[in-house]
């Protein structure tokens, strides 16, 4: 990027002479006036102009702020390779619950201390081996074999990013196993999960028909949301699924009908194109139903009642599906169902 023009008659505060002023350094006069530092970002390619200081500075003071401001930081330690993770356009390319996830990890390693207790974010990047990396999963899967992994999963990326740019000369996280996790068996019986909706669905009228789609067709919330109206069939109720899982198309039951009504009633007088509608009748976001769900869990929470989440609403409908319940979780294998038919099997007694 070469420098822009300046202007030889431009006014410019406490006498100072363009030719005077630092590389990419202009005087913009608009509101009280500032100094501003033009920088290129090679990745974004795009020019963006920084403030250095107020219209009060000298001229001493422009460049002491120009060298400070262009002064190279050293990418030396955990808590800097994240931070610039954070603000890369590596980062602004995740999905917003991948960015949620990896923002929880990055608090809680940053909370982190090593057994000498040095703060994590502070340890050297020269330091950090698979073996570290191994110690502070171990450790970490004390509280948490989920969250560990999680973590992992996070610094593996880091270190990798980091790789990439010569930040760090190998990746430590690369061939460090994630921890075998049980898999969840939360069943919510009929009692509480009708109890519950009836608690959220006084503050929150979406949920009810979010989670009763969730149960009845077997579906993601992802899945749930991305459902259309077009997609209420006249031999029933057409989901897409993700991650591989096999498409559905449900048939009609009075129960499944009720749904998809308490779902259209939301849209009032005008009809967006998905069948759950968000406040400006387009798509509804996930993260807009998990918080509502998250709060009412809190207060469902205080009544002594026990938690659970929206996708155990799924969970809830593999198992008391009846029949071919691999077709009906639209999961390609067995292994796969095991994890979302946690009711024991019926069979009659032996004669």
């Amino acid at each position: 990027m070469s420098p822009r023009r300046r202007s030889r008659t431009a006014k410019l505060p406490n006498g100072i002479k363009p030719d005077a002023l630092p590389p990419y350094v202009y005087w913009d006069a608009s509101g009280k006036g500032r100094w501003i530092l033009h920088t290129y970002d090679s990745e974004r390619r795009k020019t963006k102009a920084r403030r250095l200081c107020g219209p009060e500075c000298t001229l001493r003071e422009i460049w002491d702020a120009y060298e400070a401001a262009t002064r190279p930081v050293p990418i030396d330690t955990l808590g800097a390779l994240m931070d610039l993770f954070e603000r890369s356009p590596a980062w602004e390319d995740l999905k917003p619950t991948t960015q949620r996830d990896y923002r929880l990890c990055m608090t809680r390693l940053k909370a982190a201390k090593t057994r000498a207790g040095v703060a994590l974010p502070d340890t050297r990047l020269a330091d950090w081996t698979p073996g570290t990396v191994r110690a502070y999963v171990d450790k970490r899967a004390e509280e948490s074999r989920s969250r560990a992994n999680h973590e992992l999963r996070y610094l593996r990326r880091v270190f990798a990013w980091g790789y990439e740019r010569d930040f760090i000369a190998s990746n430590p996280g690369r061939g460090v196993k994630t921890l075998k996790e049980a898999p969840r068996q939360r069943y919510v019986t009929d009692n509480e999960y009708a109890a519950f909706l009836e608690h959220a669905g006084q503050r929150y009228p979406y949920l009810v028909p979010v989670a009763e789609l969730a149960y009845l067709c077997r579906l993601r919330l992802s899945e749930v949301c991305d459902l259309r109206r077009e997609d209420a069939r006249e031999e029933g109720l057409f989901a897409a699924r993700r991650k591989g899982s096999k498409d559905a198309l449900t048939g009609w039951t009075p129960r499944l009908r009720a749904a998809v009504d308490a779902a259209l009633a939301l849209h009032g007088d005008v009809l967006g194109l998905y069948l759950i509608p968000s406040p400006s009748h387009g798509r509804m976001l996930e993260t807009t139903v998990q918080t509502a769900w998250q709060r009412s869990m809190r207060s469902w929470a205080d009544l002594g009642r026990e938690r659970f989440s929206i996708h155990d609403c799924k969970r809830k409908g593999v198992s008391d599906a009846e029949g071919d319940k691999l077709a009906a979780s639209g999961h390609r294998s067995a292994a796969m169902l095991r994890v979302y038919d946690v009711l024991p099997a019926k069979a009659p007694a032996t004669r």
